[in-house]
This record gives structure tokens, sequence and C-alpha cells, in this order.
């Protein structure tokens, strides 16, 4: 059973065990559509992301994939989440073009989504106890929670700043950390001690091209369910209703596995009758 490389912290166990709802049509023309400023719950990218989740999720760690859990969840174990809802959906080869930076010829690389490398959460995840100038706190990887808590922040040092306070925590101490306070290698030793913790997905591939032999380092979104196209859900929608009068909702709310059968059934008798016409328009001709 896959697992989450990270995990969440329920009644002092880690739990890692998560499970997605049966895939519908709903929830793919979700994936496809482009949110709106309406849409208050999915505009910005993490409010996307956690609704996304909310609604494939059947589970998580034992619990309802809640938003306030799914929020809780480490930035690598959404990451992770999102990356596998793209193989729940479809694990077929995937094709990128690439321009060599060494050489500037094209040239096409093939994936799986399955199969990109994954980092498991290090030891002392969620949180490590480290001494820094101002004496010893405690440093946590960063959640979706956090990513939401700096979201409106344009300015990047003042969302970096905001970020410590968060991830941070002087042993001891009711107040809340200053970052002003913190010295350069103070910085360093809290990103190093977070990014050891965190769990961590491919994000780039390494390919060669064929014409030169350089290293080229490709970009992998691990979004690239928000990347699909409506088109083939929708012509599928048409050529049900079409065939079996069904509406939109019905049609939409059907398991995307006993929707591709219907298709199947349709395109089955499509080709008995055409083949049925030929017989007998060839007899008669």
């Amino acid at each position: 059973m896959m697992q989450l490389p990270g995990g969440l912290i329920v009644n002092g166990e880690r739990r890692r065990d998560f499970q997605f709802r049966e895939l519908t049509g709903e929830c793919e023309l979700m994936l496809c559509e482009q949110p709106t400023p309406a849409q208050d719950d999915v505009f910005c990218h993490a409010q996307r992301v956690t609704h996304v989740l909310c609604q494939n999720l059947a589970s998580i760690g034992g619990q309802s994939a809640t938003r306030e859990t799914v929020n809780a969840l480490s930035v690598g174990d959404r990451q992770f989440l999102m990356r596998q809802l793209a193989v729940h959906i479809d694990d077929g080869v995937v094709w990128l073009t690439a321009v060599c930076g060494q050489c500037t010829e094209k040239f096409d690389v093939s994936f799986r989504h399955s199969e990109l490398p994954v980092k498991p959460a290090g030891e002392h995840y969620p949180s490590k106890d480290i001494e820094i100038s101002l004496g010893k706190v405690t440093v946590s990887v960063p959640t979706g929670n956090d990513q939401l808590a700096v979201v409106e922040i344009a300015n990047q040092q003042q969302a970096m700043w905001r970020l410590i306070t968060r991830l941070v925590r002087r042993k001891g101490r009711r107040q809340q950390l200053q970052p002003e306070q913190l010295t350069t290698e103070d910085i360093e030793q809290i990103e190093i001690t977070a990014e050891a913790m965190s769990p961590e997905i491919a994000t780039e591939l390494s390919a060669s091209c064929p014409n030169c032999q350089a290293e080229n380092r490709l970009p992998v979104t691990p979004y690239s369910c928000f990347d699909r196209s409506a088109d083939d859900l929708l012509n599928e929608i048409h050529t049900i209703a079409l065939y079996y009068h069904w509406s939109e909702q019905d049609i939409l709310a059907l398991p995307s596995a006993r929707r591709q059968h219907y298709i199947q059934l349709i395109d089955r008798s499509r080709g008995m009758a055409d083949r049925h016409q030929m017989i007998h328009g060839g007899l008669h001709g």
C-alpha cells in the first residue's frame, strides 16, 4: 500500500495511510476548470490544492479528509498527494519536449508520474529541537497552514519572517520569536534542519541530449492535474447524453471507469451498426 512520505501525528502516533475516493466525472471536471475570484475557497493555489484533496481523498491518517486535516499536512505530503492523484486518474506515459541548453536541439523525454522518486521524511519529523544563538528552539516542517498564512504577503522578506515565526518556537518562552534577532547562521541552520526533516518529491528530470549528450534538467510539476483539458471529458458526456439521453449531472456523477465502459459499449454498438449497414447496403446496392 502506498504511504505518505511524511504523515500526520494522530494521538501521538505517526500515521501515513491515505485512500482516494472513487474517481468521478465531477472530480475530473473540477480539475479542468480554472478558478475565478468569485470562488474564494479555490482562488489561491494553496487553497485550490486543499479543496481538490478534500474532494478526492476518502481518508488520511485514519481520519476524514477535512480542510483542517489537509491543511495540517506538510507541504511535501501535499505535493506527493497531488502527484498521486495524477497517477490515480491516469498513469500513462507523459511526453515532454525539451530544448537542449548546450546545443539548442529539441528532443523528447518520456516518464510516468508513478516512477518519479520520493524522499521520505527525515529523522525527528515533524519537529526537532536545535541550539541557535538565542538558545534552544523547536523547528517544524512547513505545512499547508503555513503556506496559507503567507500567501497574501507580497514582500518576500516579510513573507520569510512570517514563516520563520510560525516554524520556530523558543523553548520555555511564551513570547513569539523575533526573526530580526536571528543571525545569518541561525537562519541557515533553521533552513537546513527543516529541509532535512521535510519529505520531498522530484520536481526535475535529468535527461541527456541525444545530439550532444549534454545533461539537461527539466521541470516536472507536482500539479499536472491542473493542466488537464476538459475536451475529452466533454466529448464523452456529449456521446453518452446523445445515446442514452441522460443529463450532464447524472453522467458526471458516474464513476469514471463506468463512464469509460459506457463509451466502449456505444463504440461497439456503432461498429456493429456500421457493419450491418455495410452488409445490407452491399446486398441491396
